[in-house]
């Protein structure tokens, strides 16, 4: 895909031509969907990816500025749309958290598990036994381990070469078909696959 004049583009939306950043945000939009729909309320999820798009697209225009690239307009491009995947990332995942605090708050009074349970007339009355399957505990460490990679890939100083680590451990794609999804050619993403790699073993250690 032909990105010429993006640099422009952008410069003119950093100065404040909103129009600029409208058409900005309209090339990006085909790739910052895929991403909000991972995020979406399962109970609504157009809504929610609409919502997350919309909020995206109004903290970028608010970051704007901190955004800097010295590159041509197909490598500035590449760049800008994976800053964006990390604001859209980020604010997806507060708002998974948000949902999740809301779903751990009883709509009732809980019932007492102690010795009147215990002491039940029937077996319809007693406590039903744990299910099988992993433990909350278990959910809660896999969480955390997620949360920890994500926050140590939205750190890493090159923003391609953390969608790369993300399109290829994450969505399983081969660095032939990122190469060709990224405009790049194919030993410059492994080029960059490597390095991030690297920074992340450094940071995580036996985690990773």
């Amino acid at each position: 895909m032909n990105h010429q004049g993006f640099r422009v583009l952008l410069e003119r939306a950093r100065d404040g031509d909103r129009g600029a950043m409208d058409e900005v945000l309209s090339k990006l939009q085909p790739h910052l969907e895929p991403v909000a729909r991972r995020y979406a309320d399962p109970t609504r999820p157009v809504g929610t990816t609409t919502d997350l798009l919309q909020e995206s697209c109004l903290r970028a225009w608010q970051k704007l500025d901190s955004f800097e690239s010295d590159q041509d307009d197909e490598e500035t491009f590449a760049m800008f749309r994976a800053w964006m995947a990390q604001i859209v990332r980020r604010l997806g995942m507060n708002a998974q958290r948000d949902r999740a605090a809301k779903k751990r708050i009883p709509s009732q009074k809980i019932k007492s598990l102690g010795p009147e349970t215990e002491g039940a007339a029937n077996a319809d009355e007693a406590p039903e036994p744990s299910a099988p399957g992993p433990t909350p505990s278990a959910h809660v460490r896999a969480g955390e381990t997620s949360r920890l990679l994500s926050e140590a890939l939205d750190d890493l100083p090159d923003p391609v070469a953390s969608q790369i680590v993300r399109m290829r451990h994450f969505e399983g794609l081969t660095i032939p078909e990122i190469a060709e999804r990224l405009g790049m050619g194919a030993v410059r993403v492994r080029e960059r696959h490597r390095s991030a790699m690297r920074r992340l073993r450094r940071r995580l250690g036996d985690s990773f």
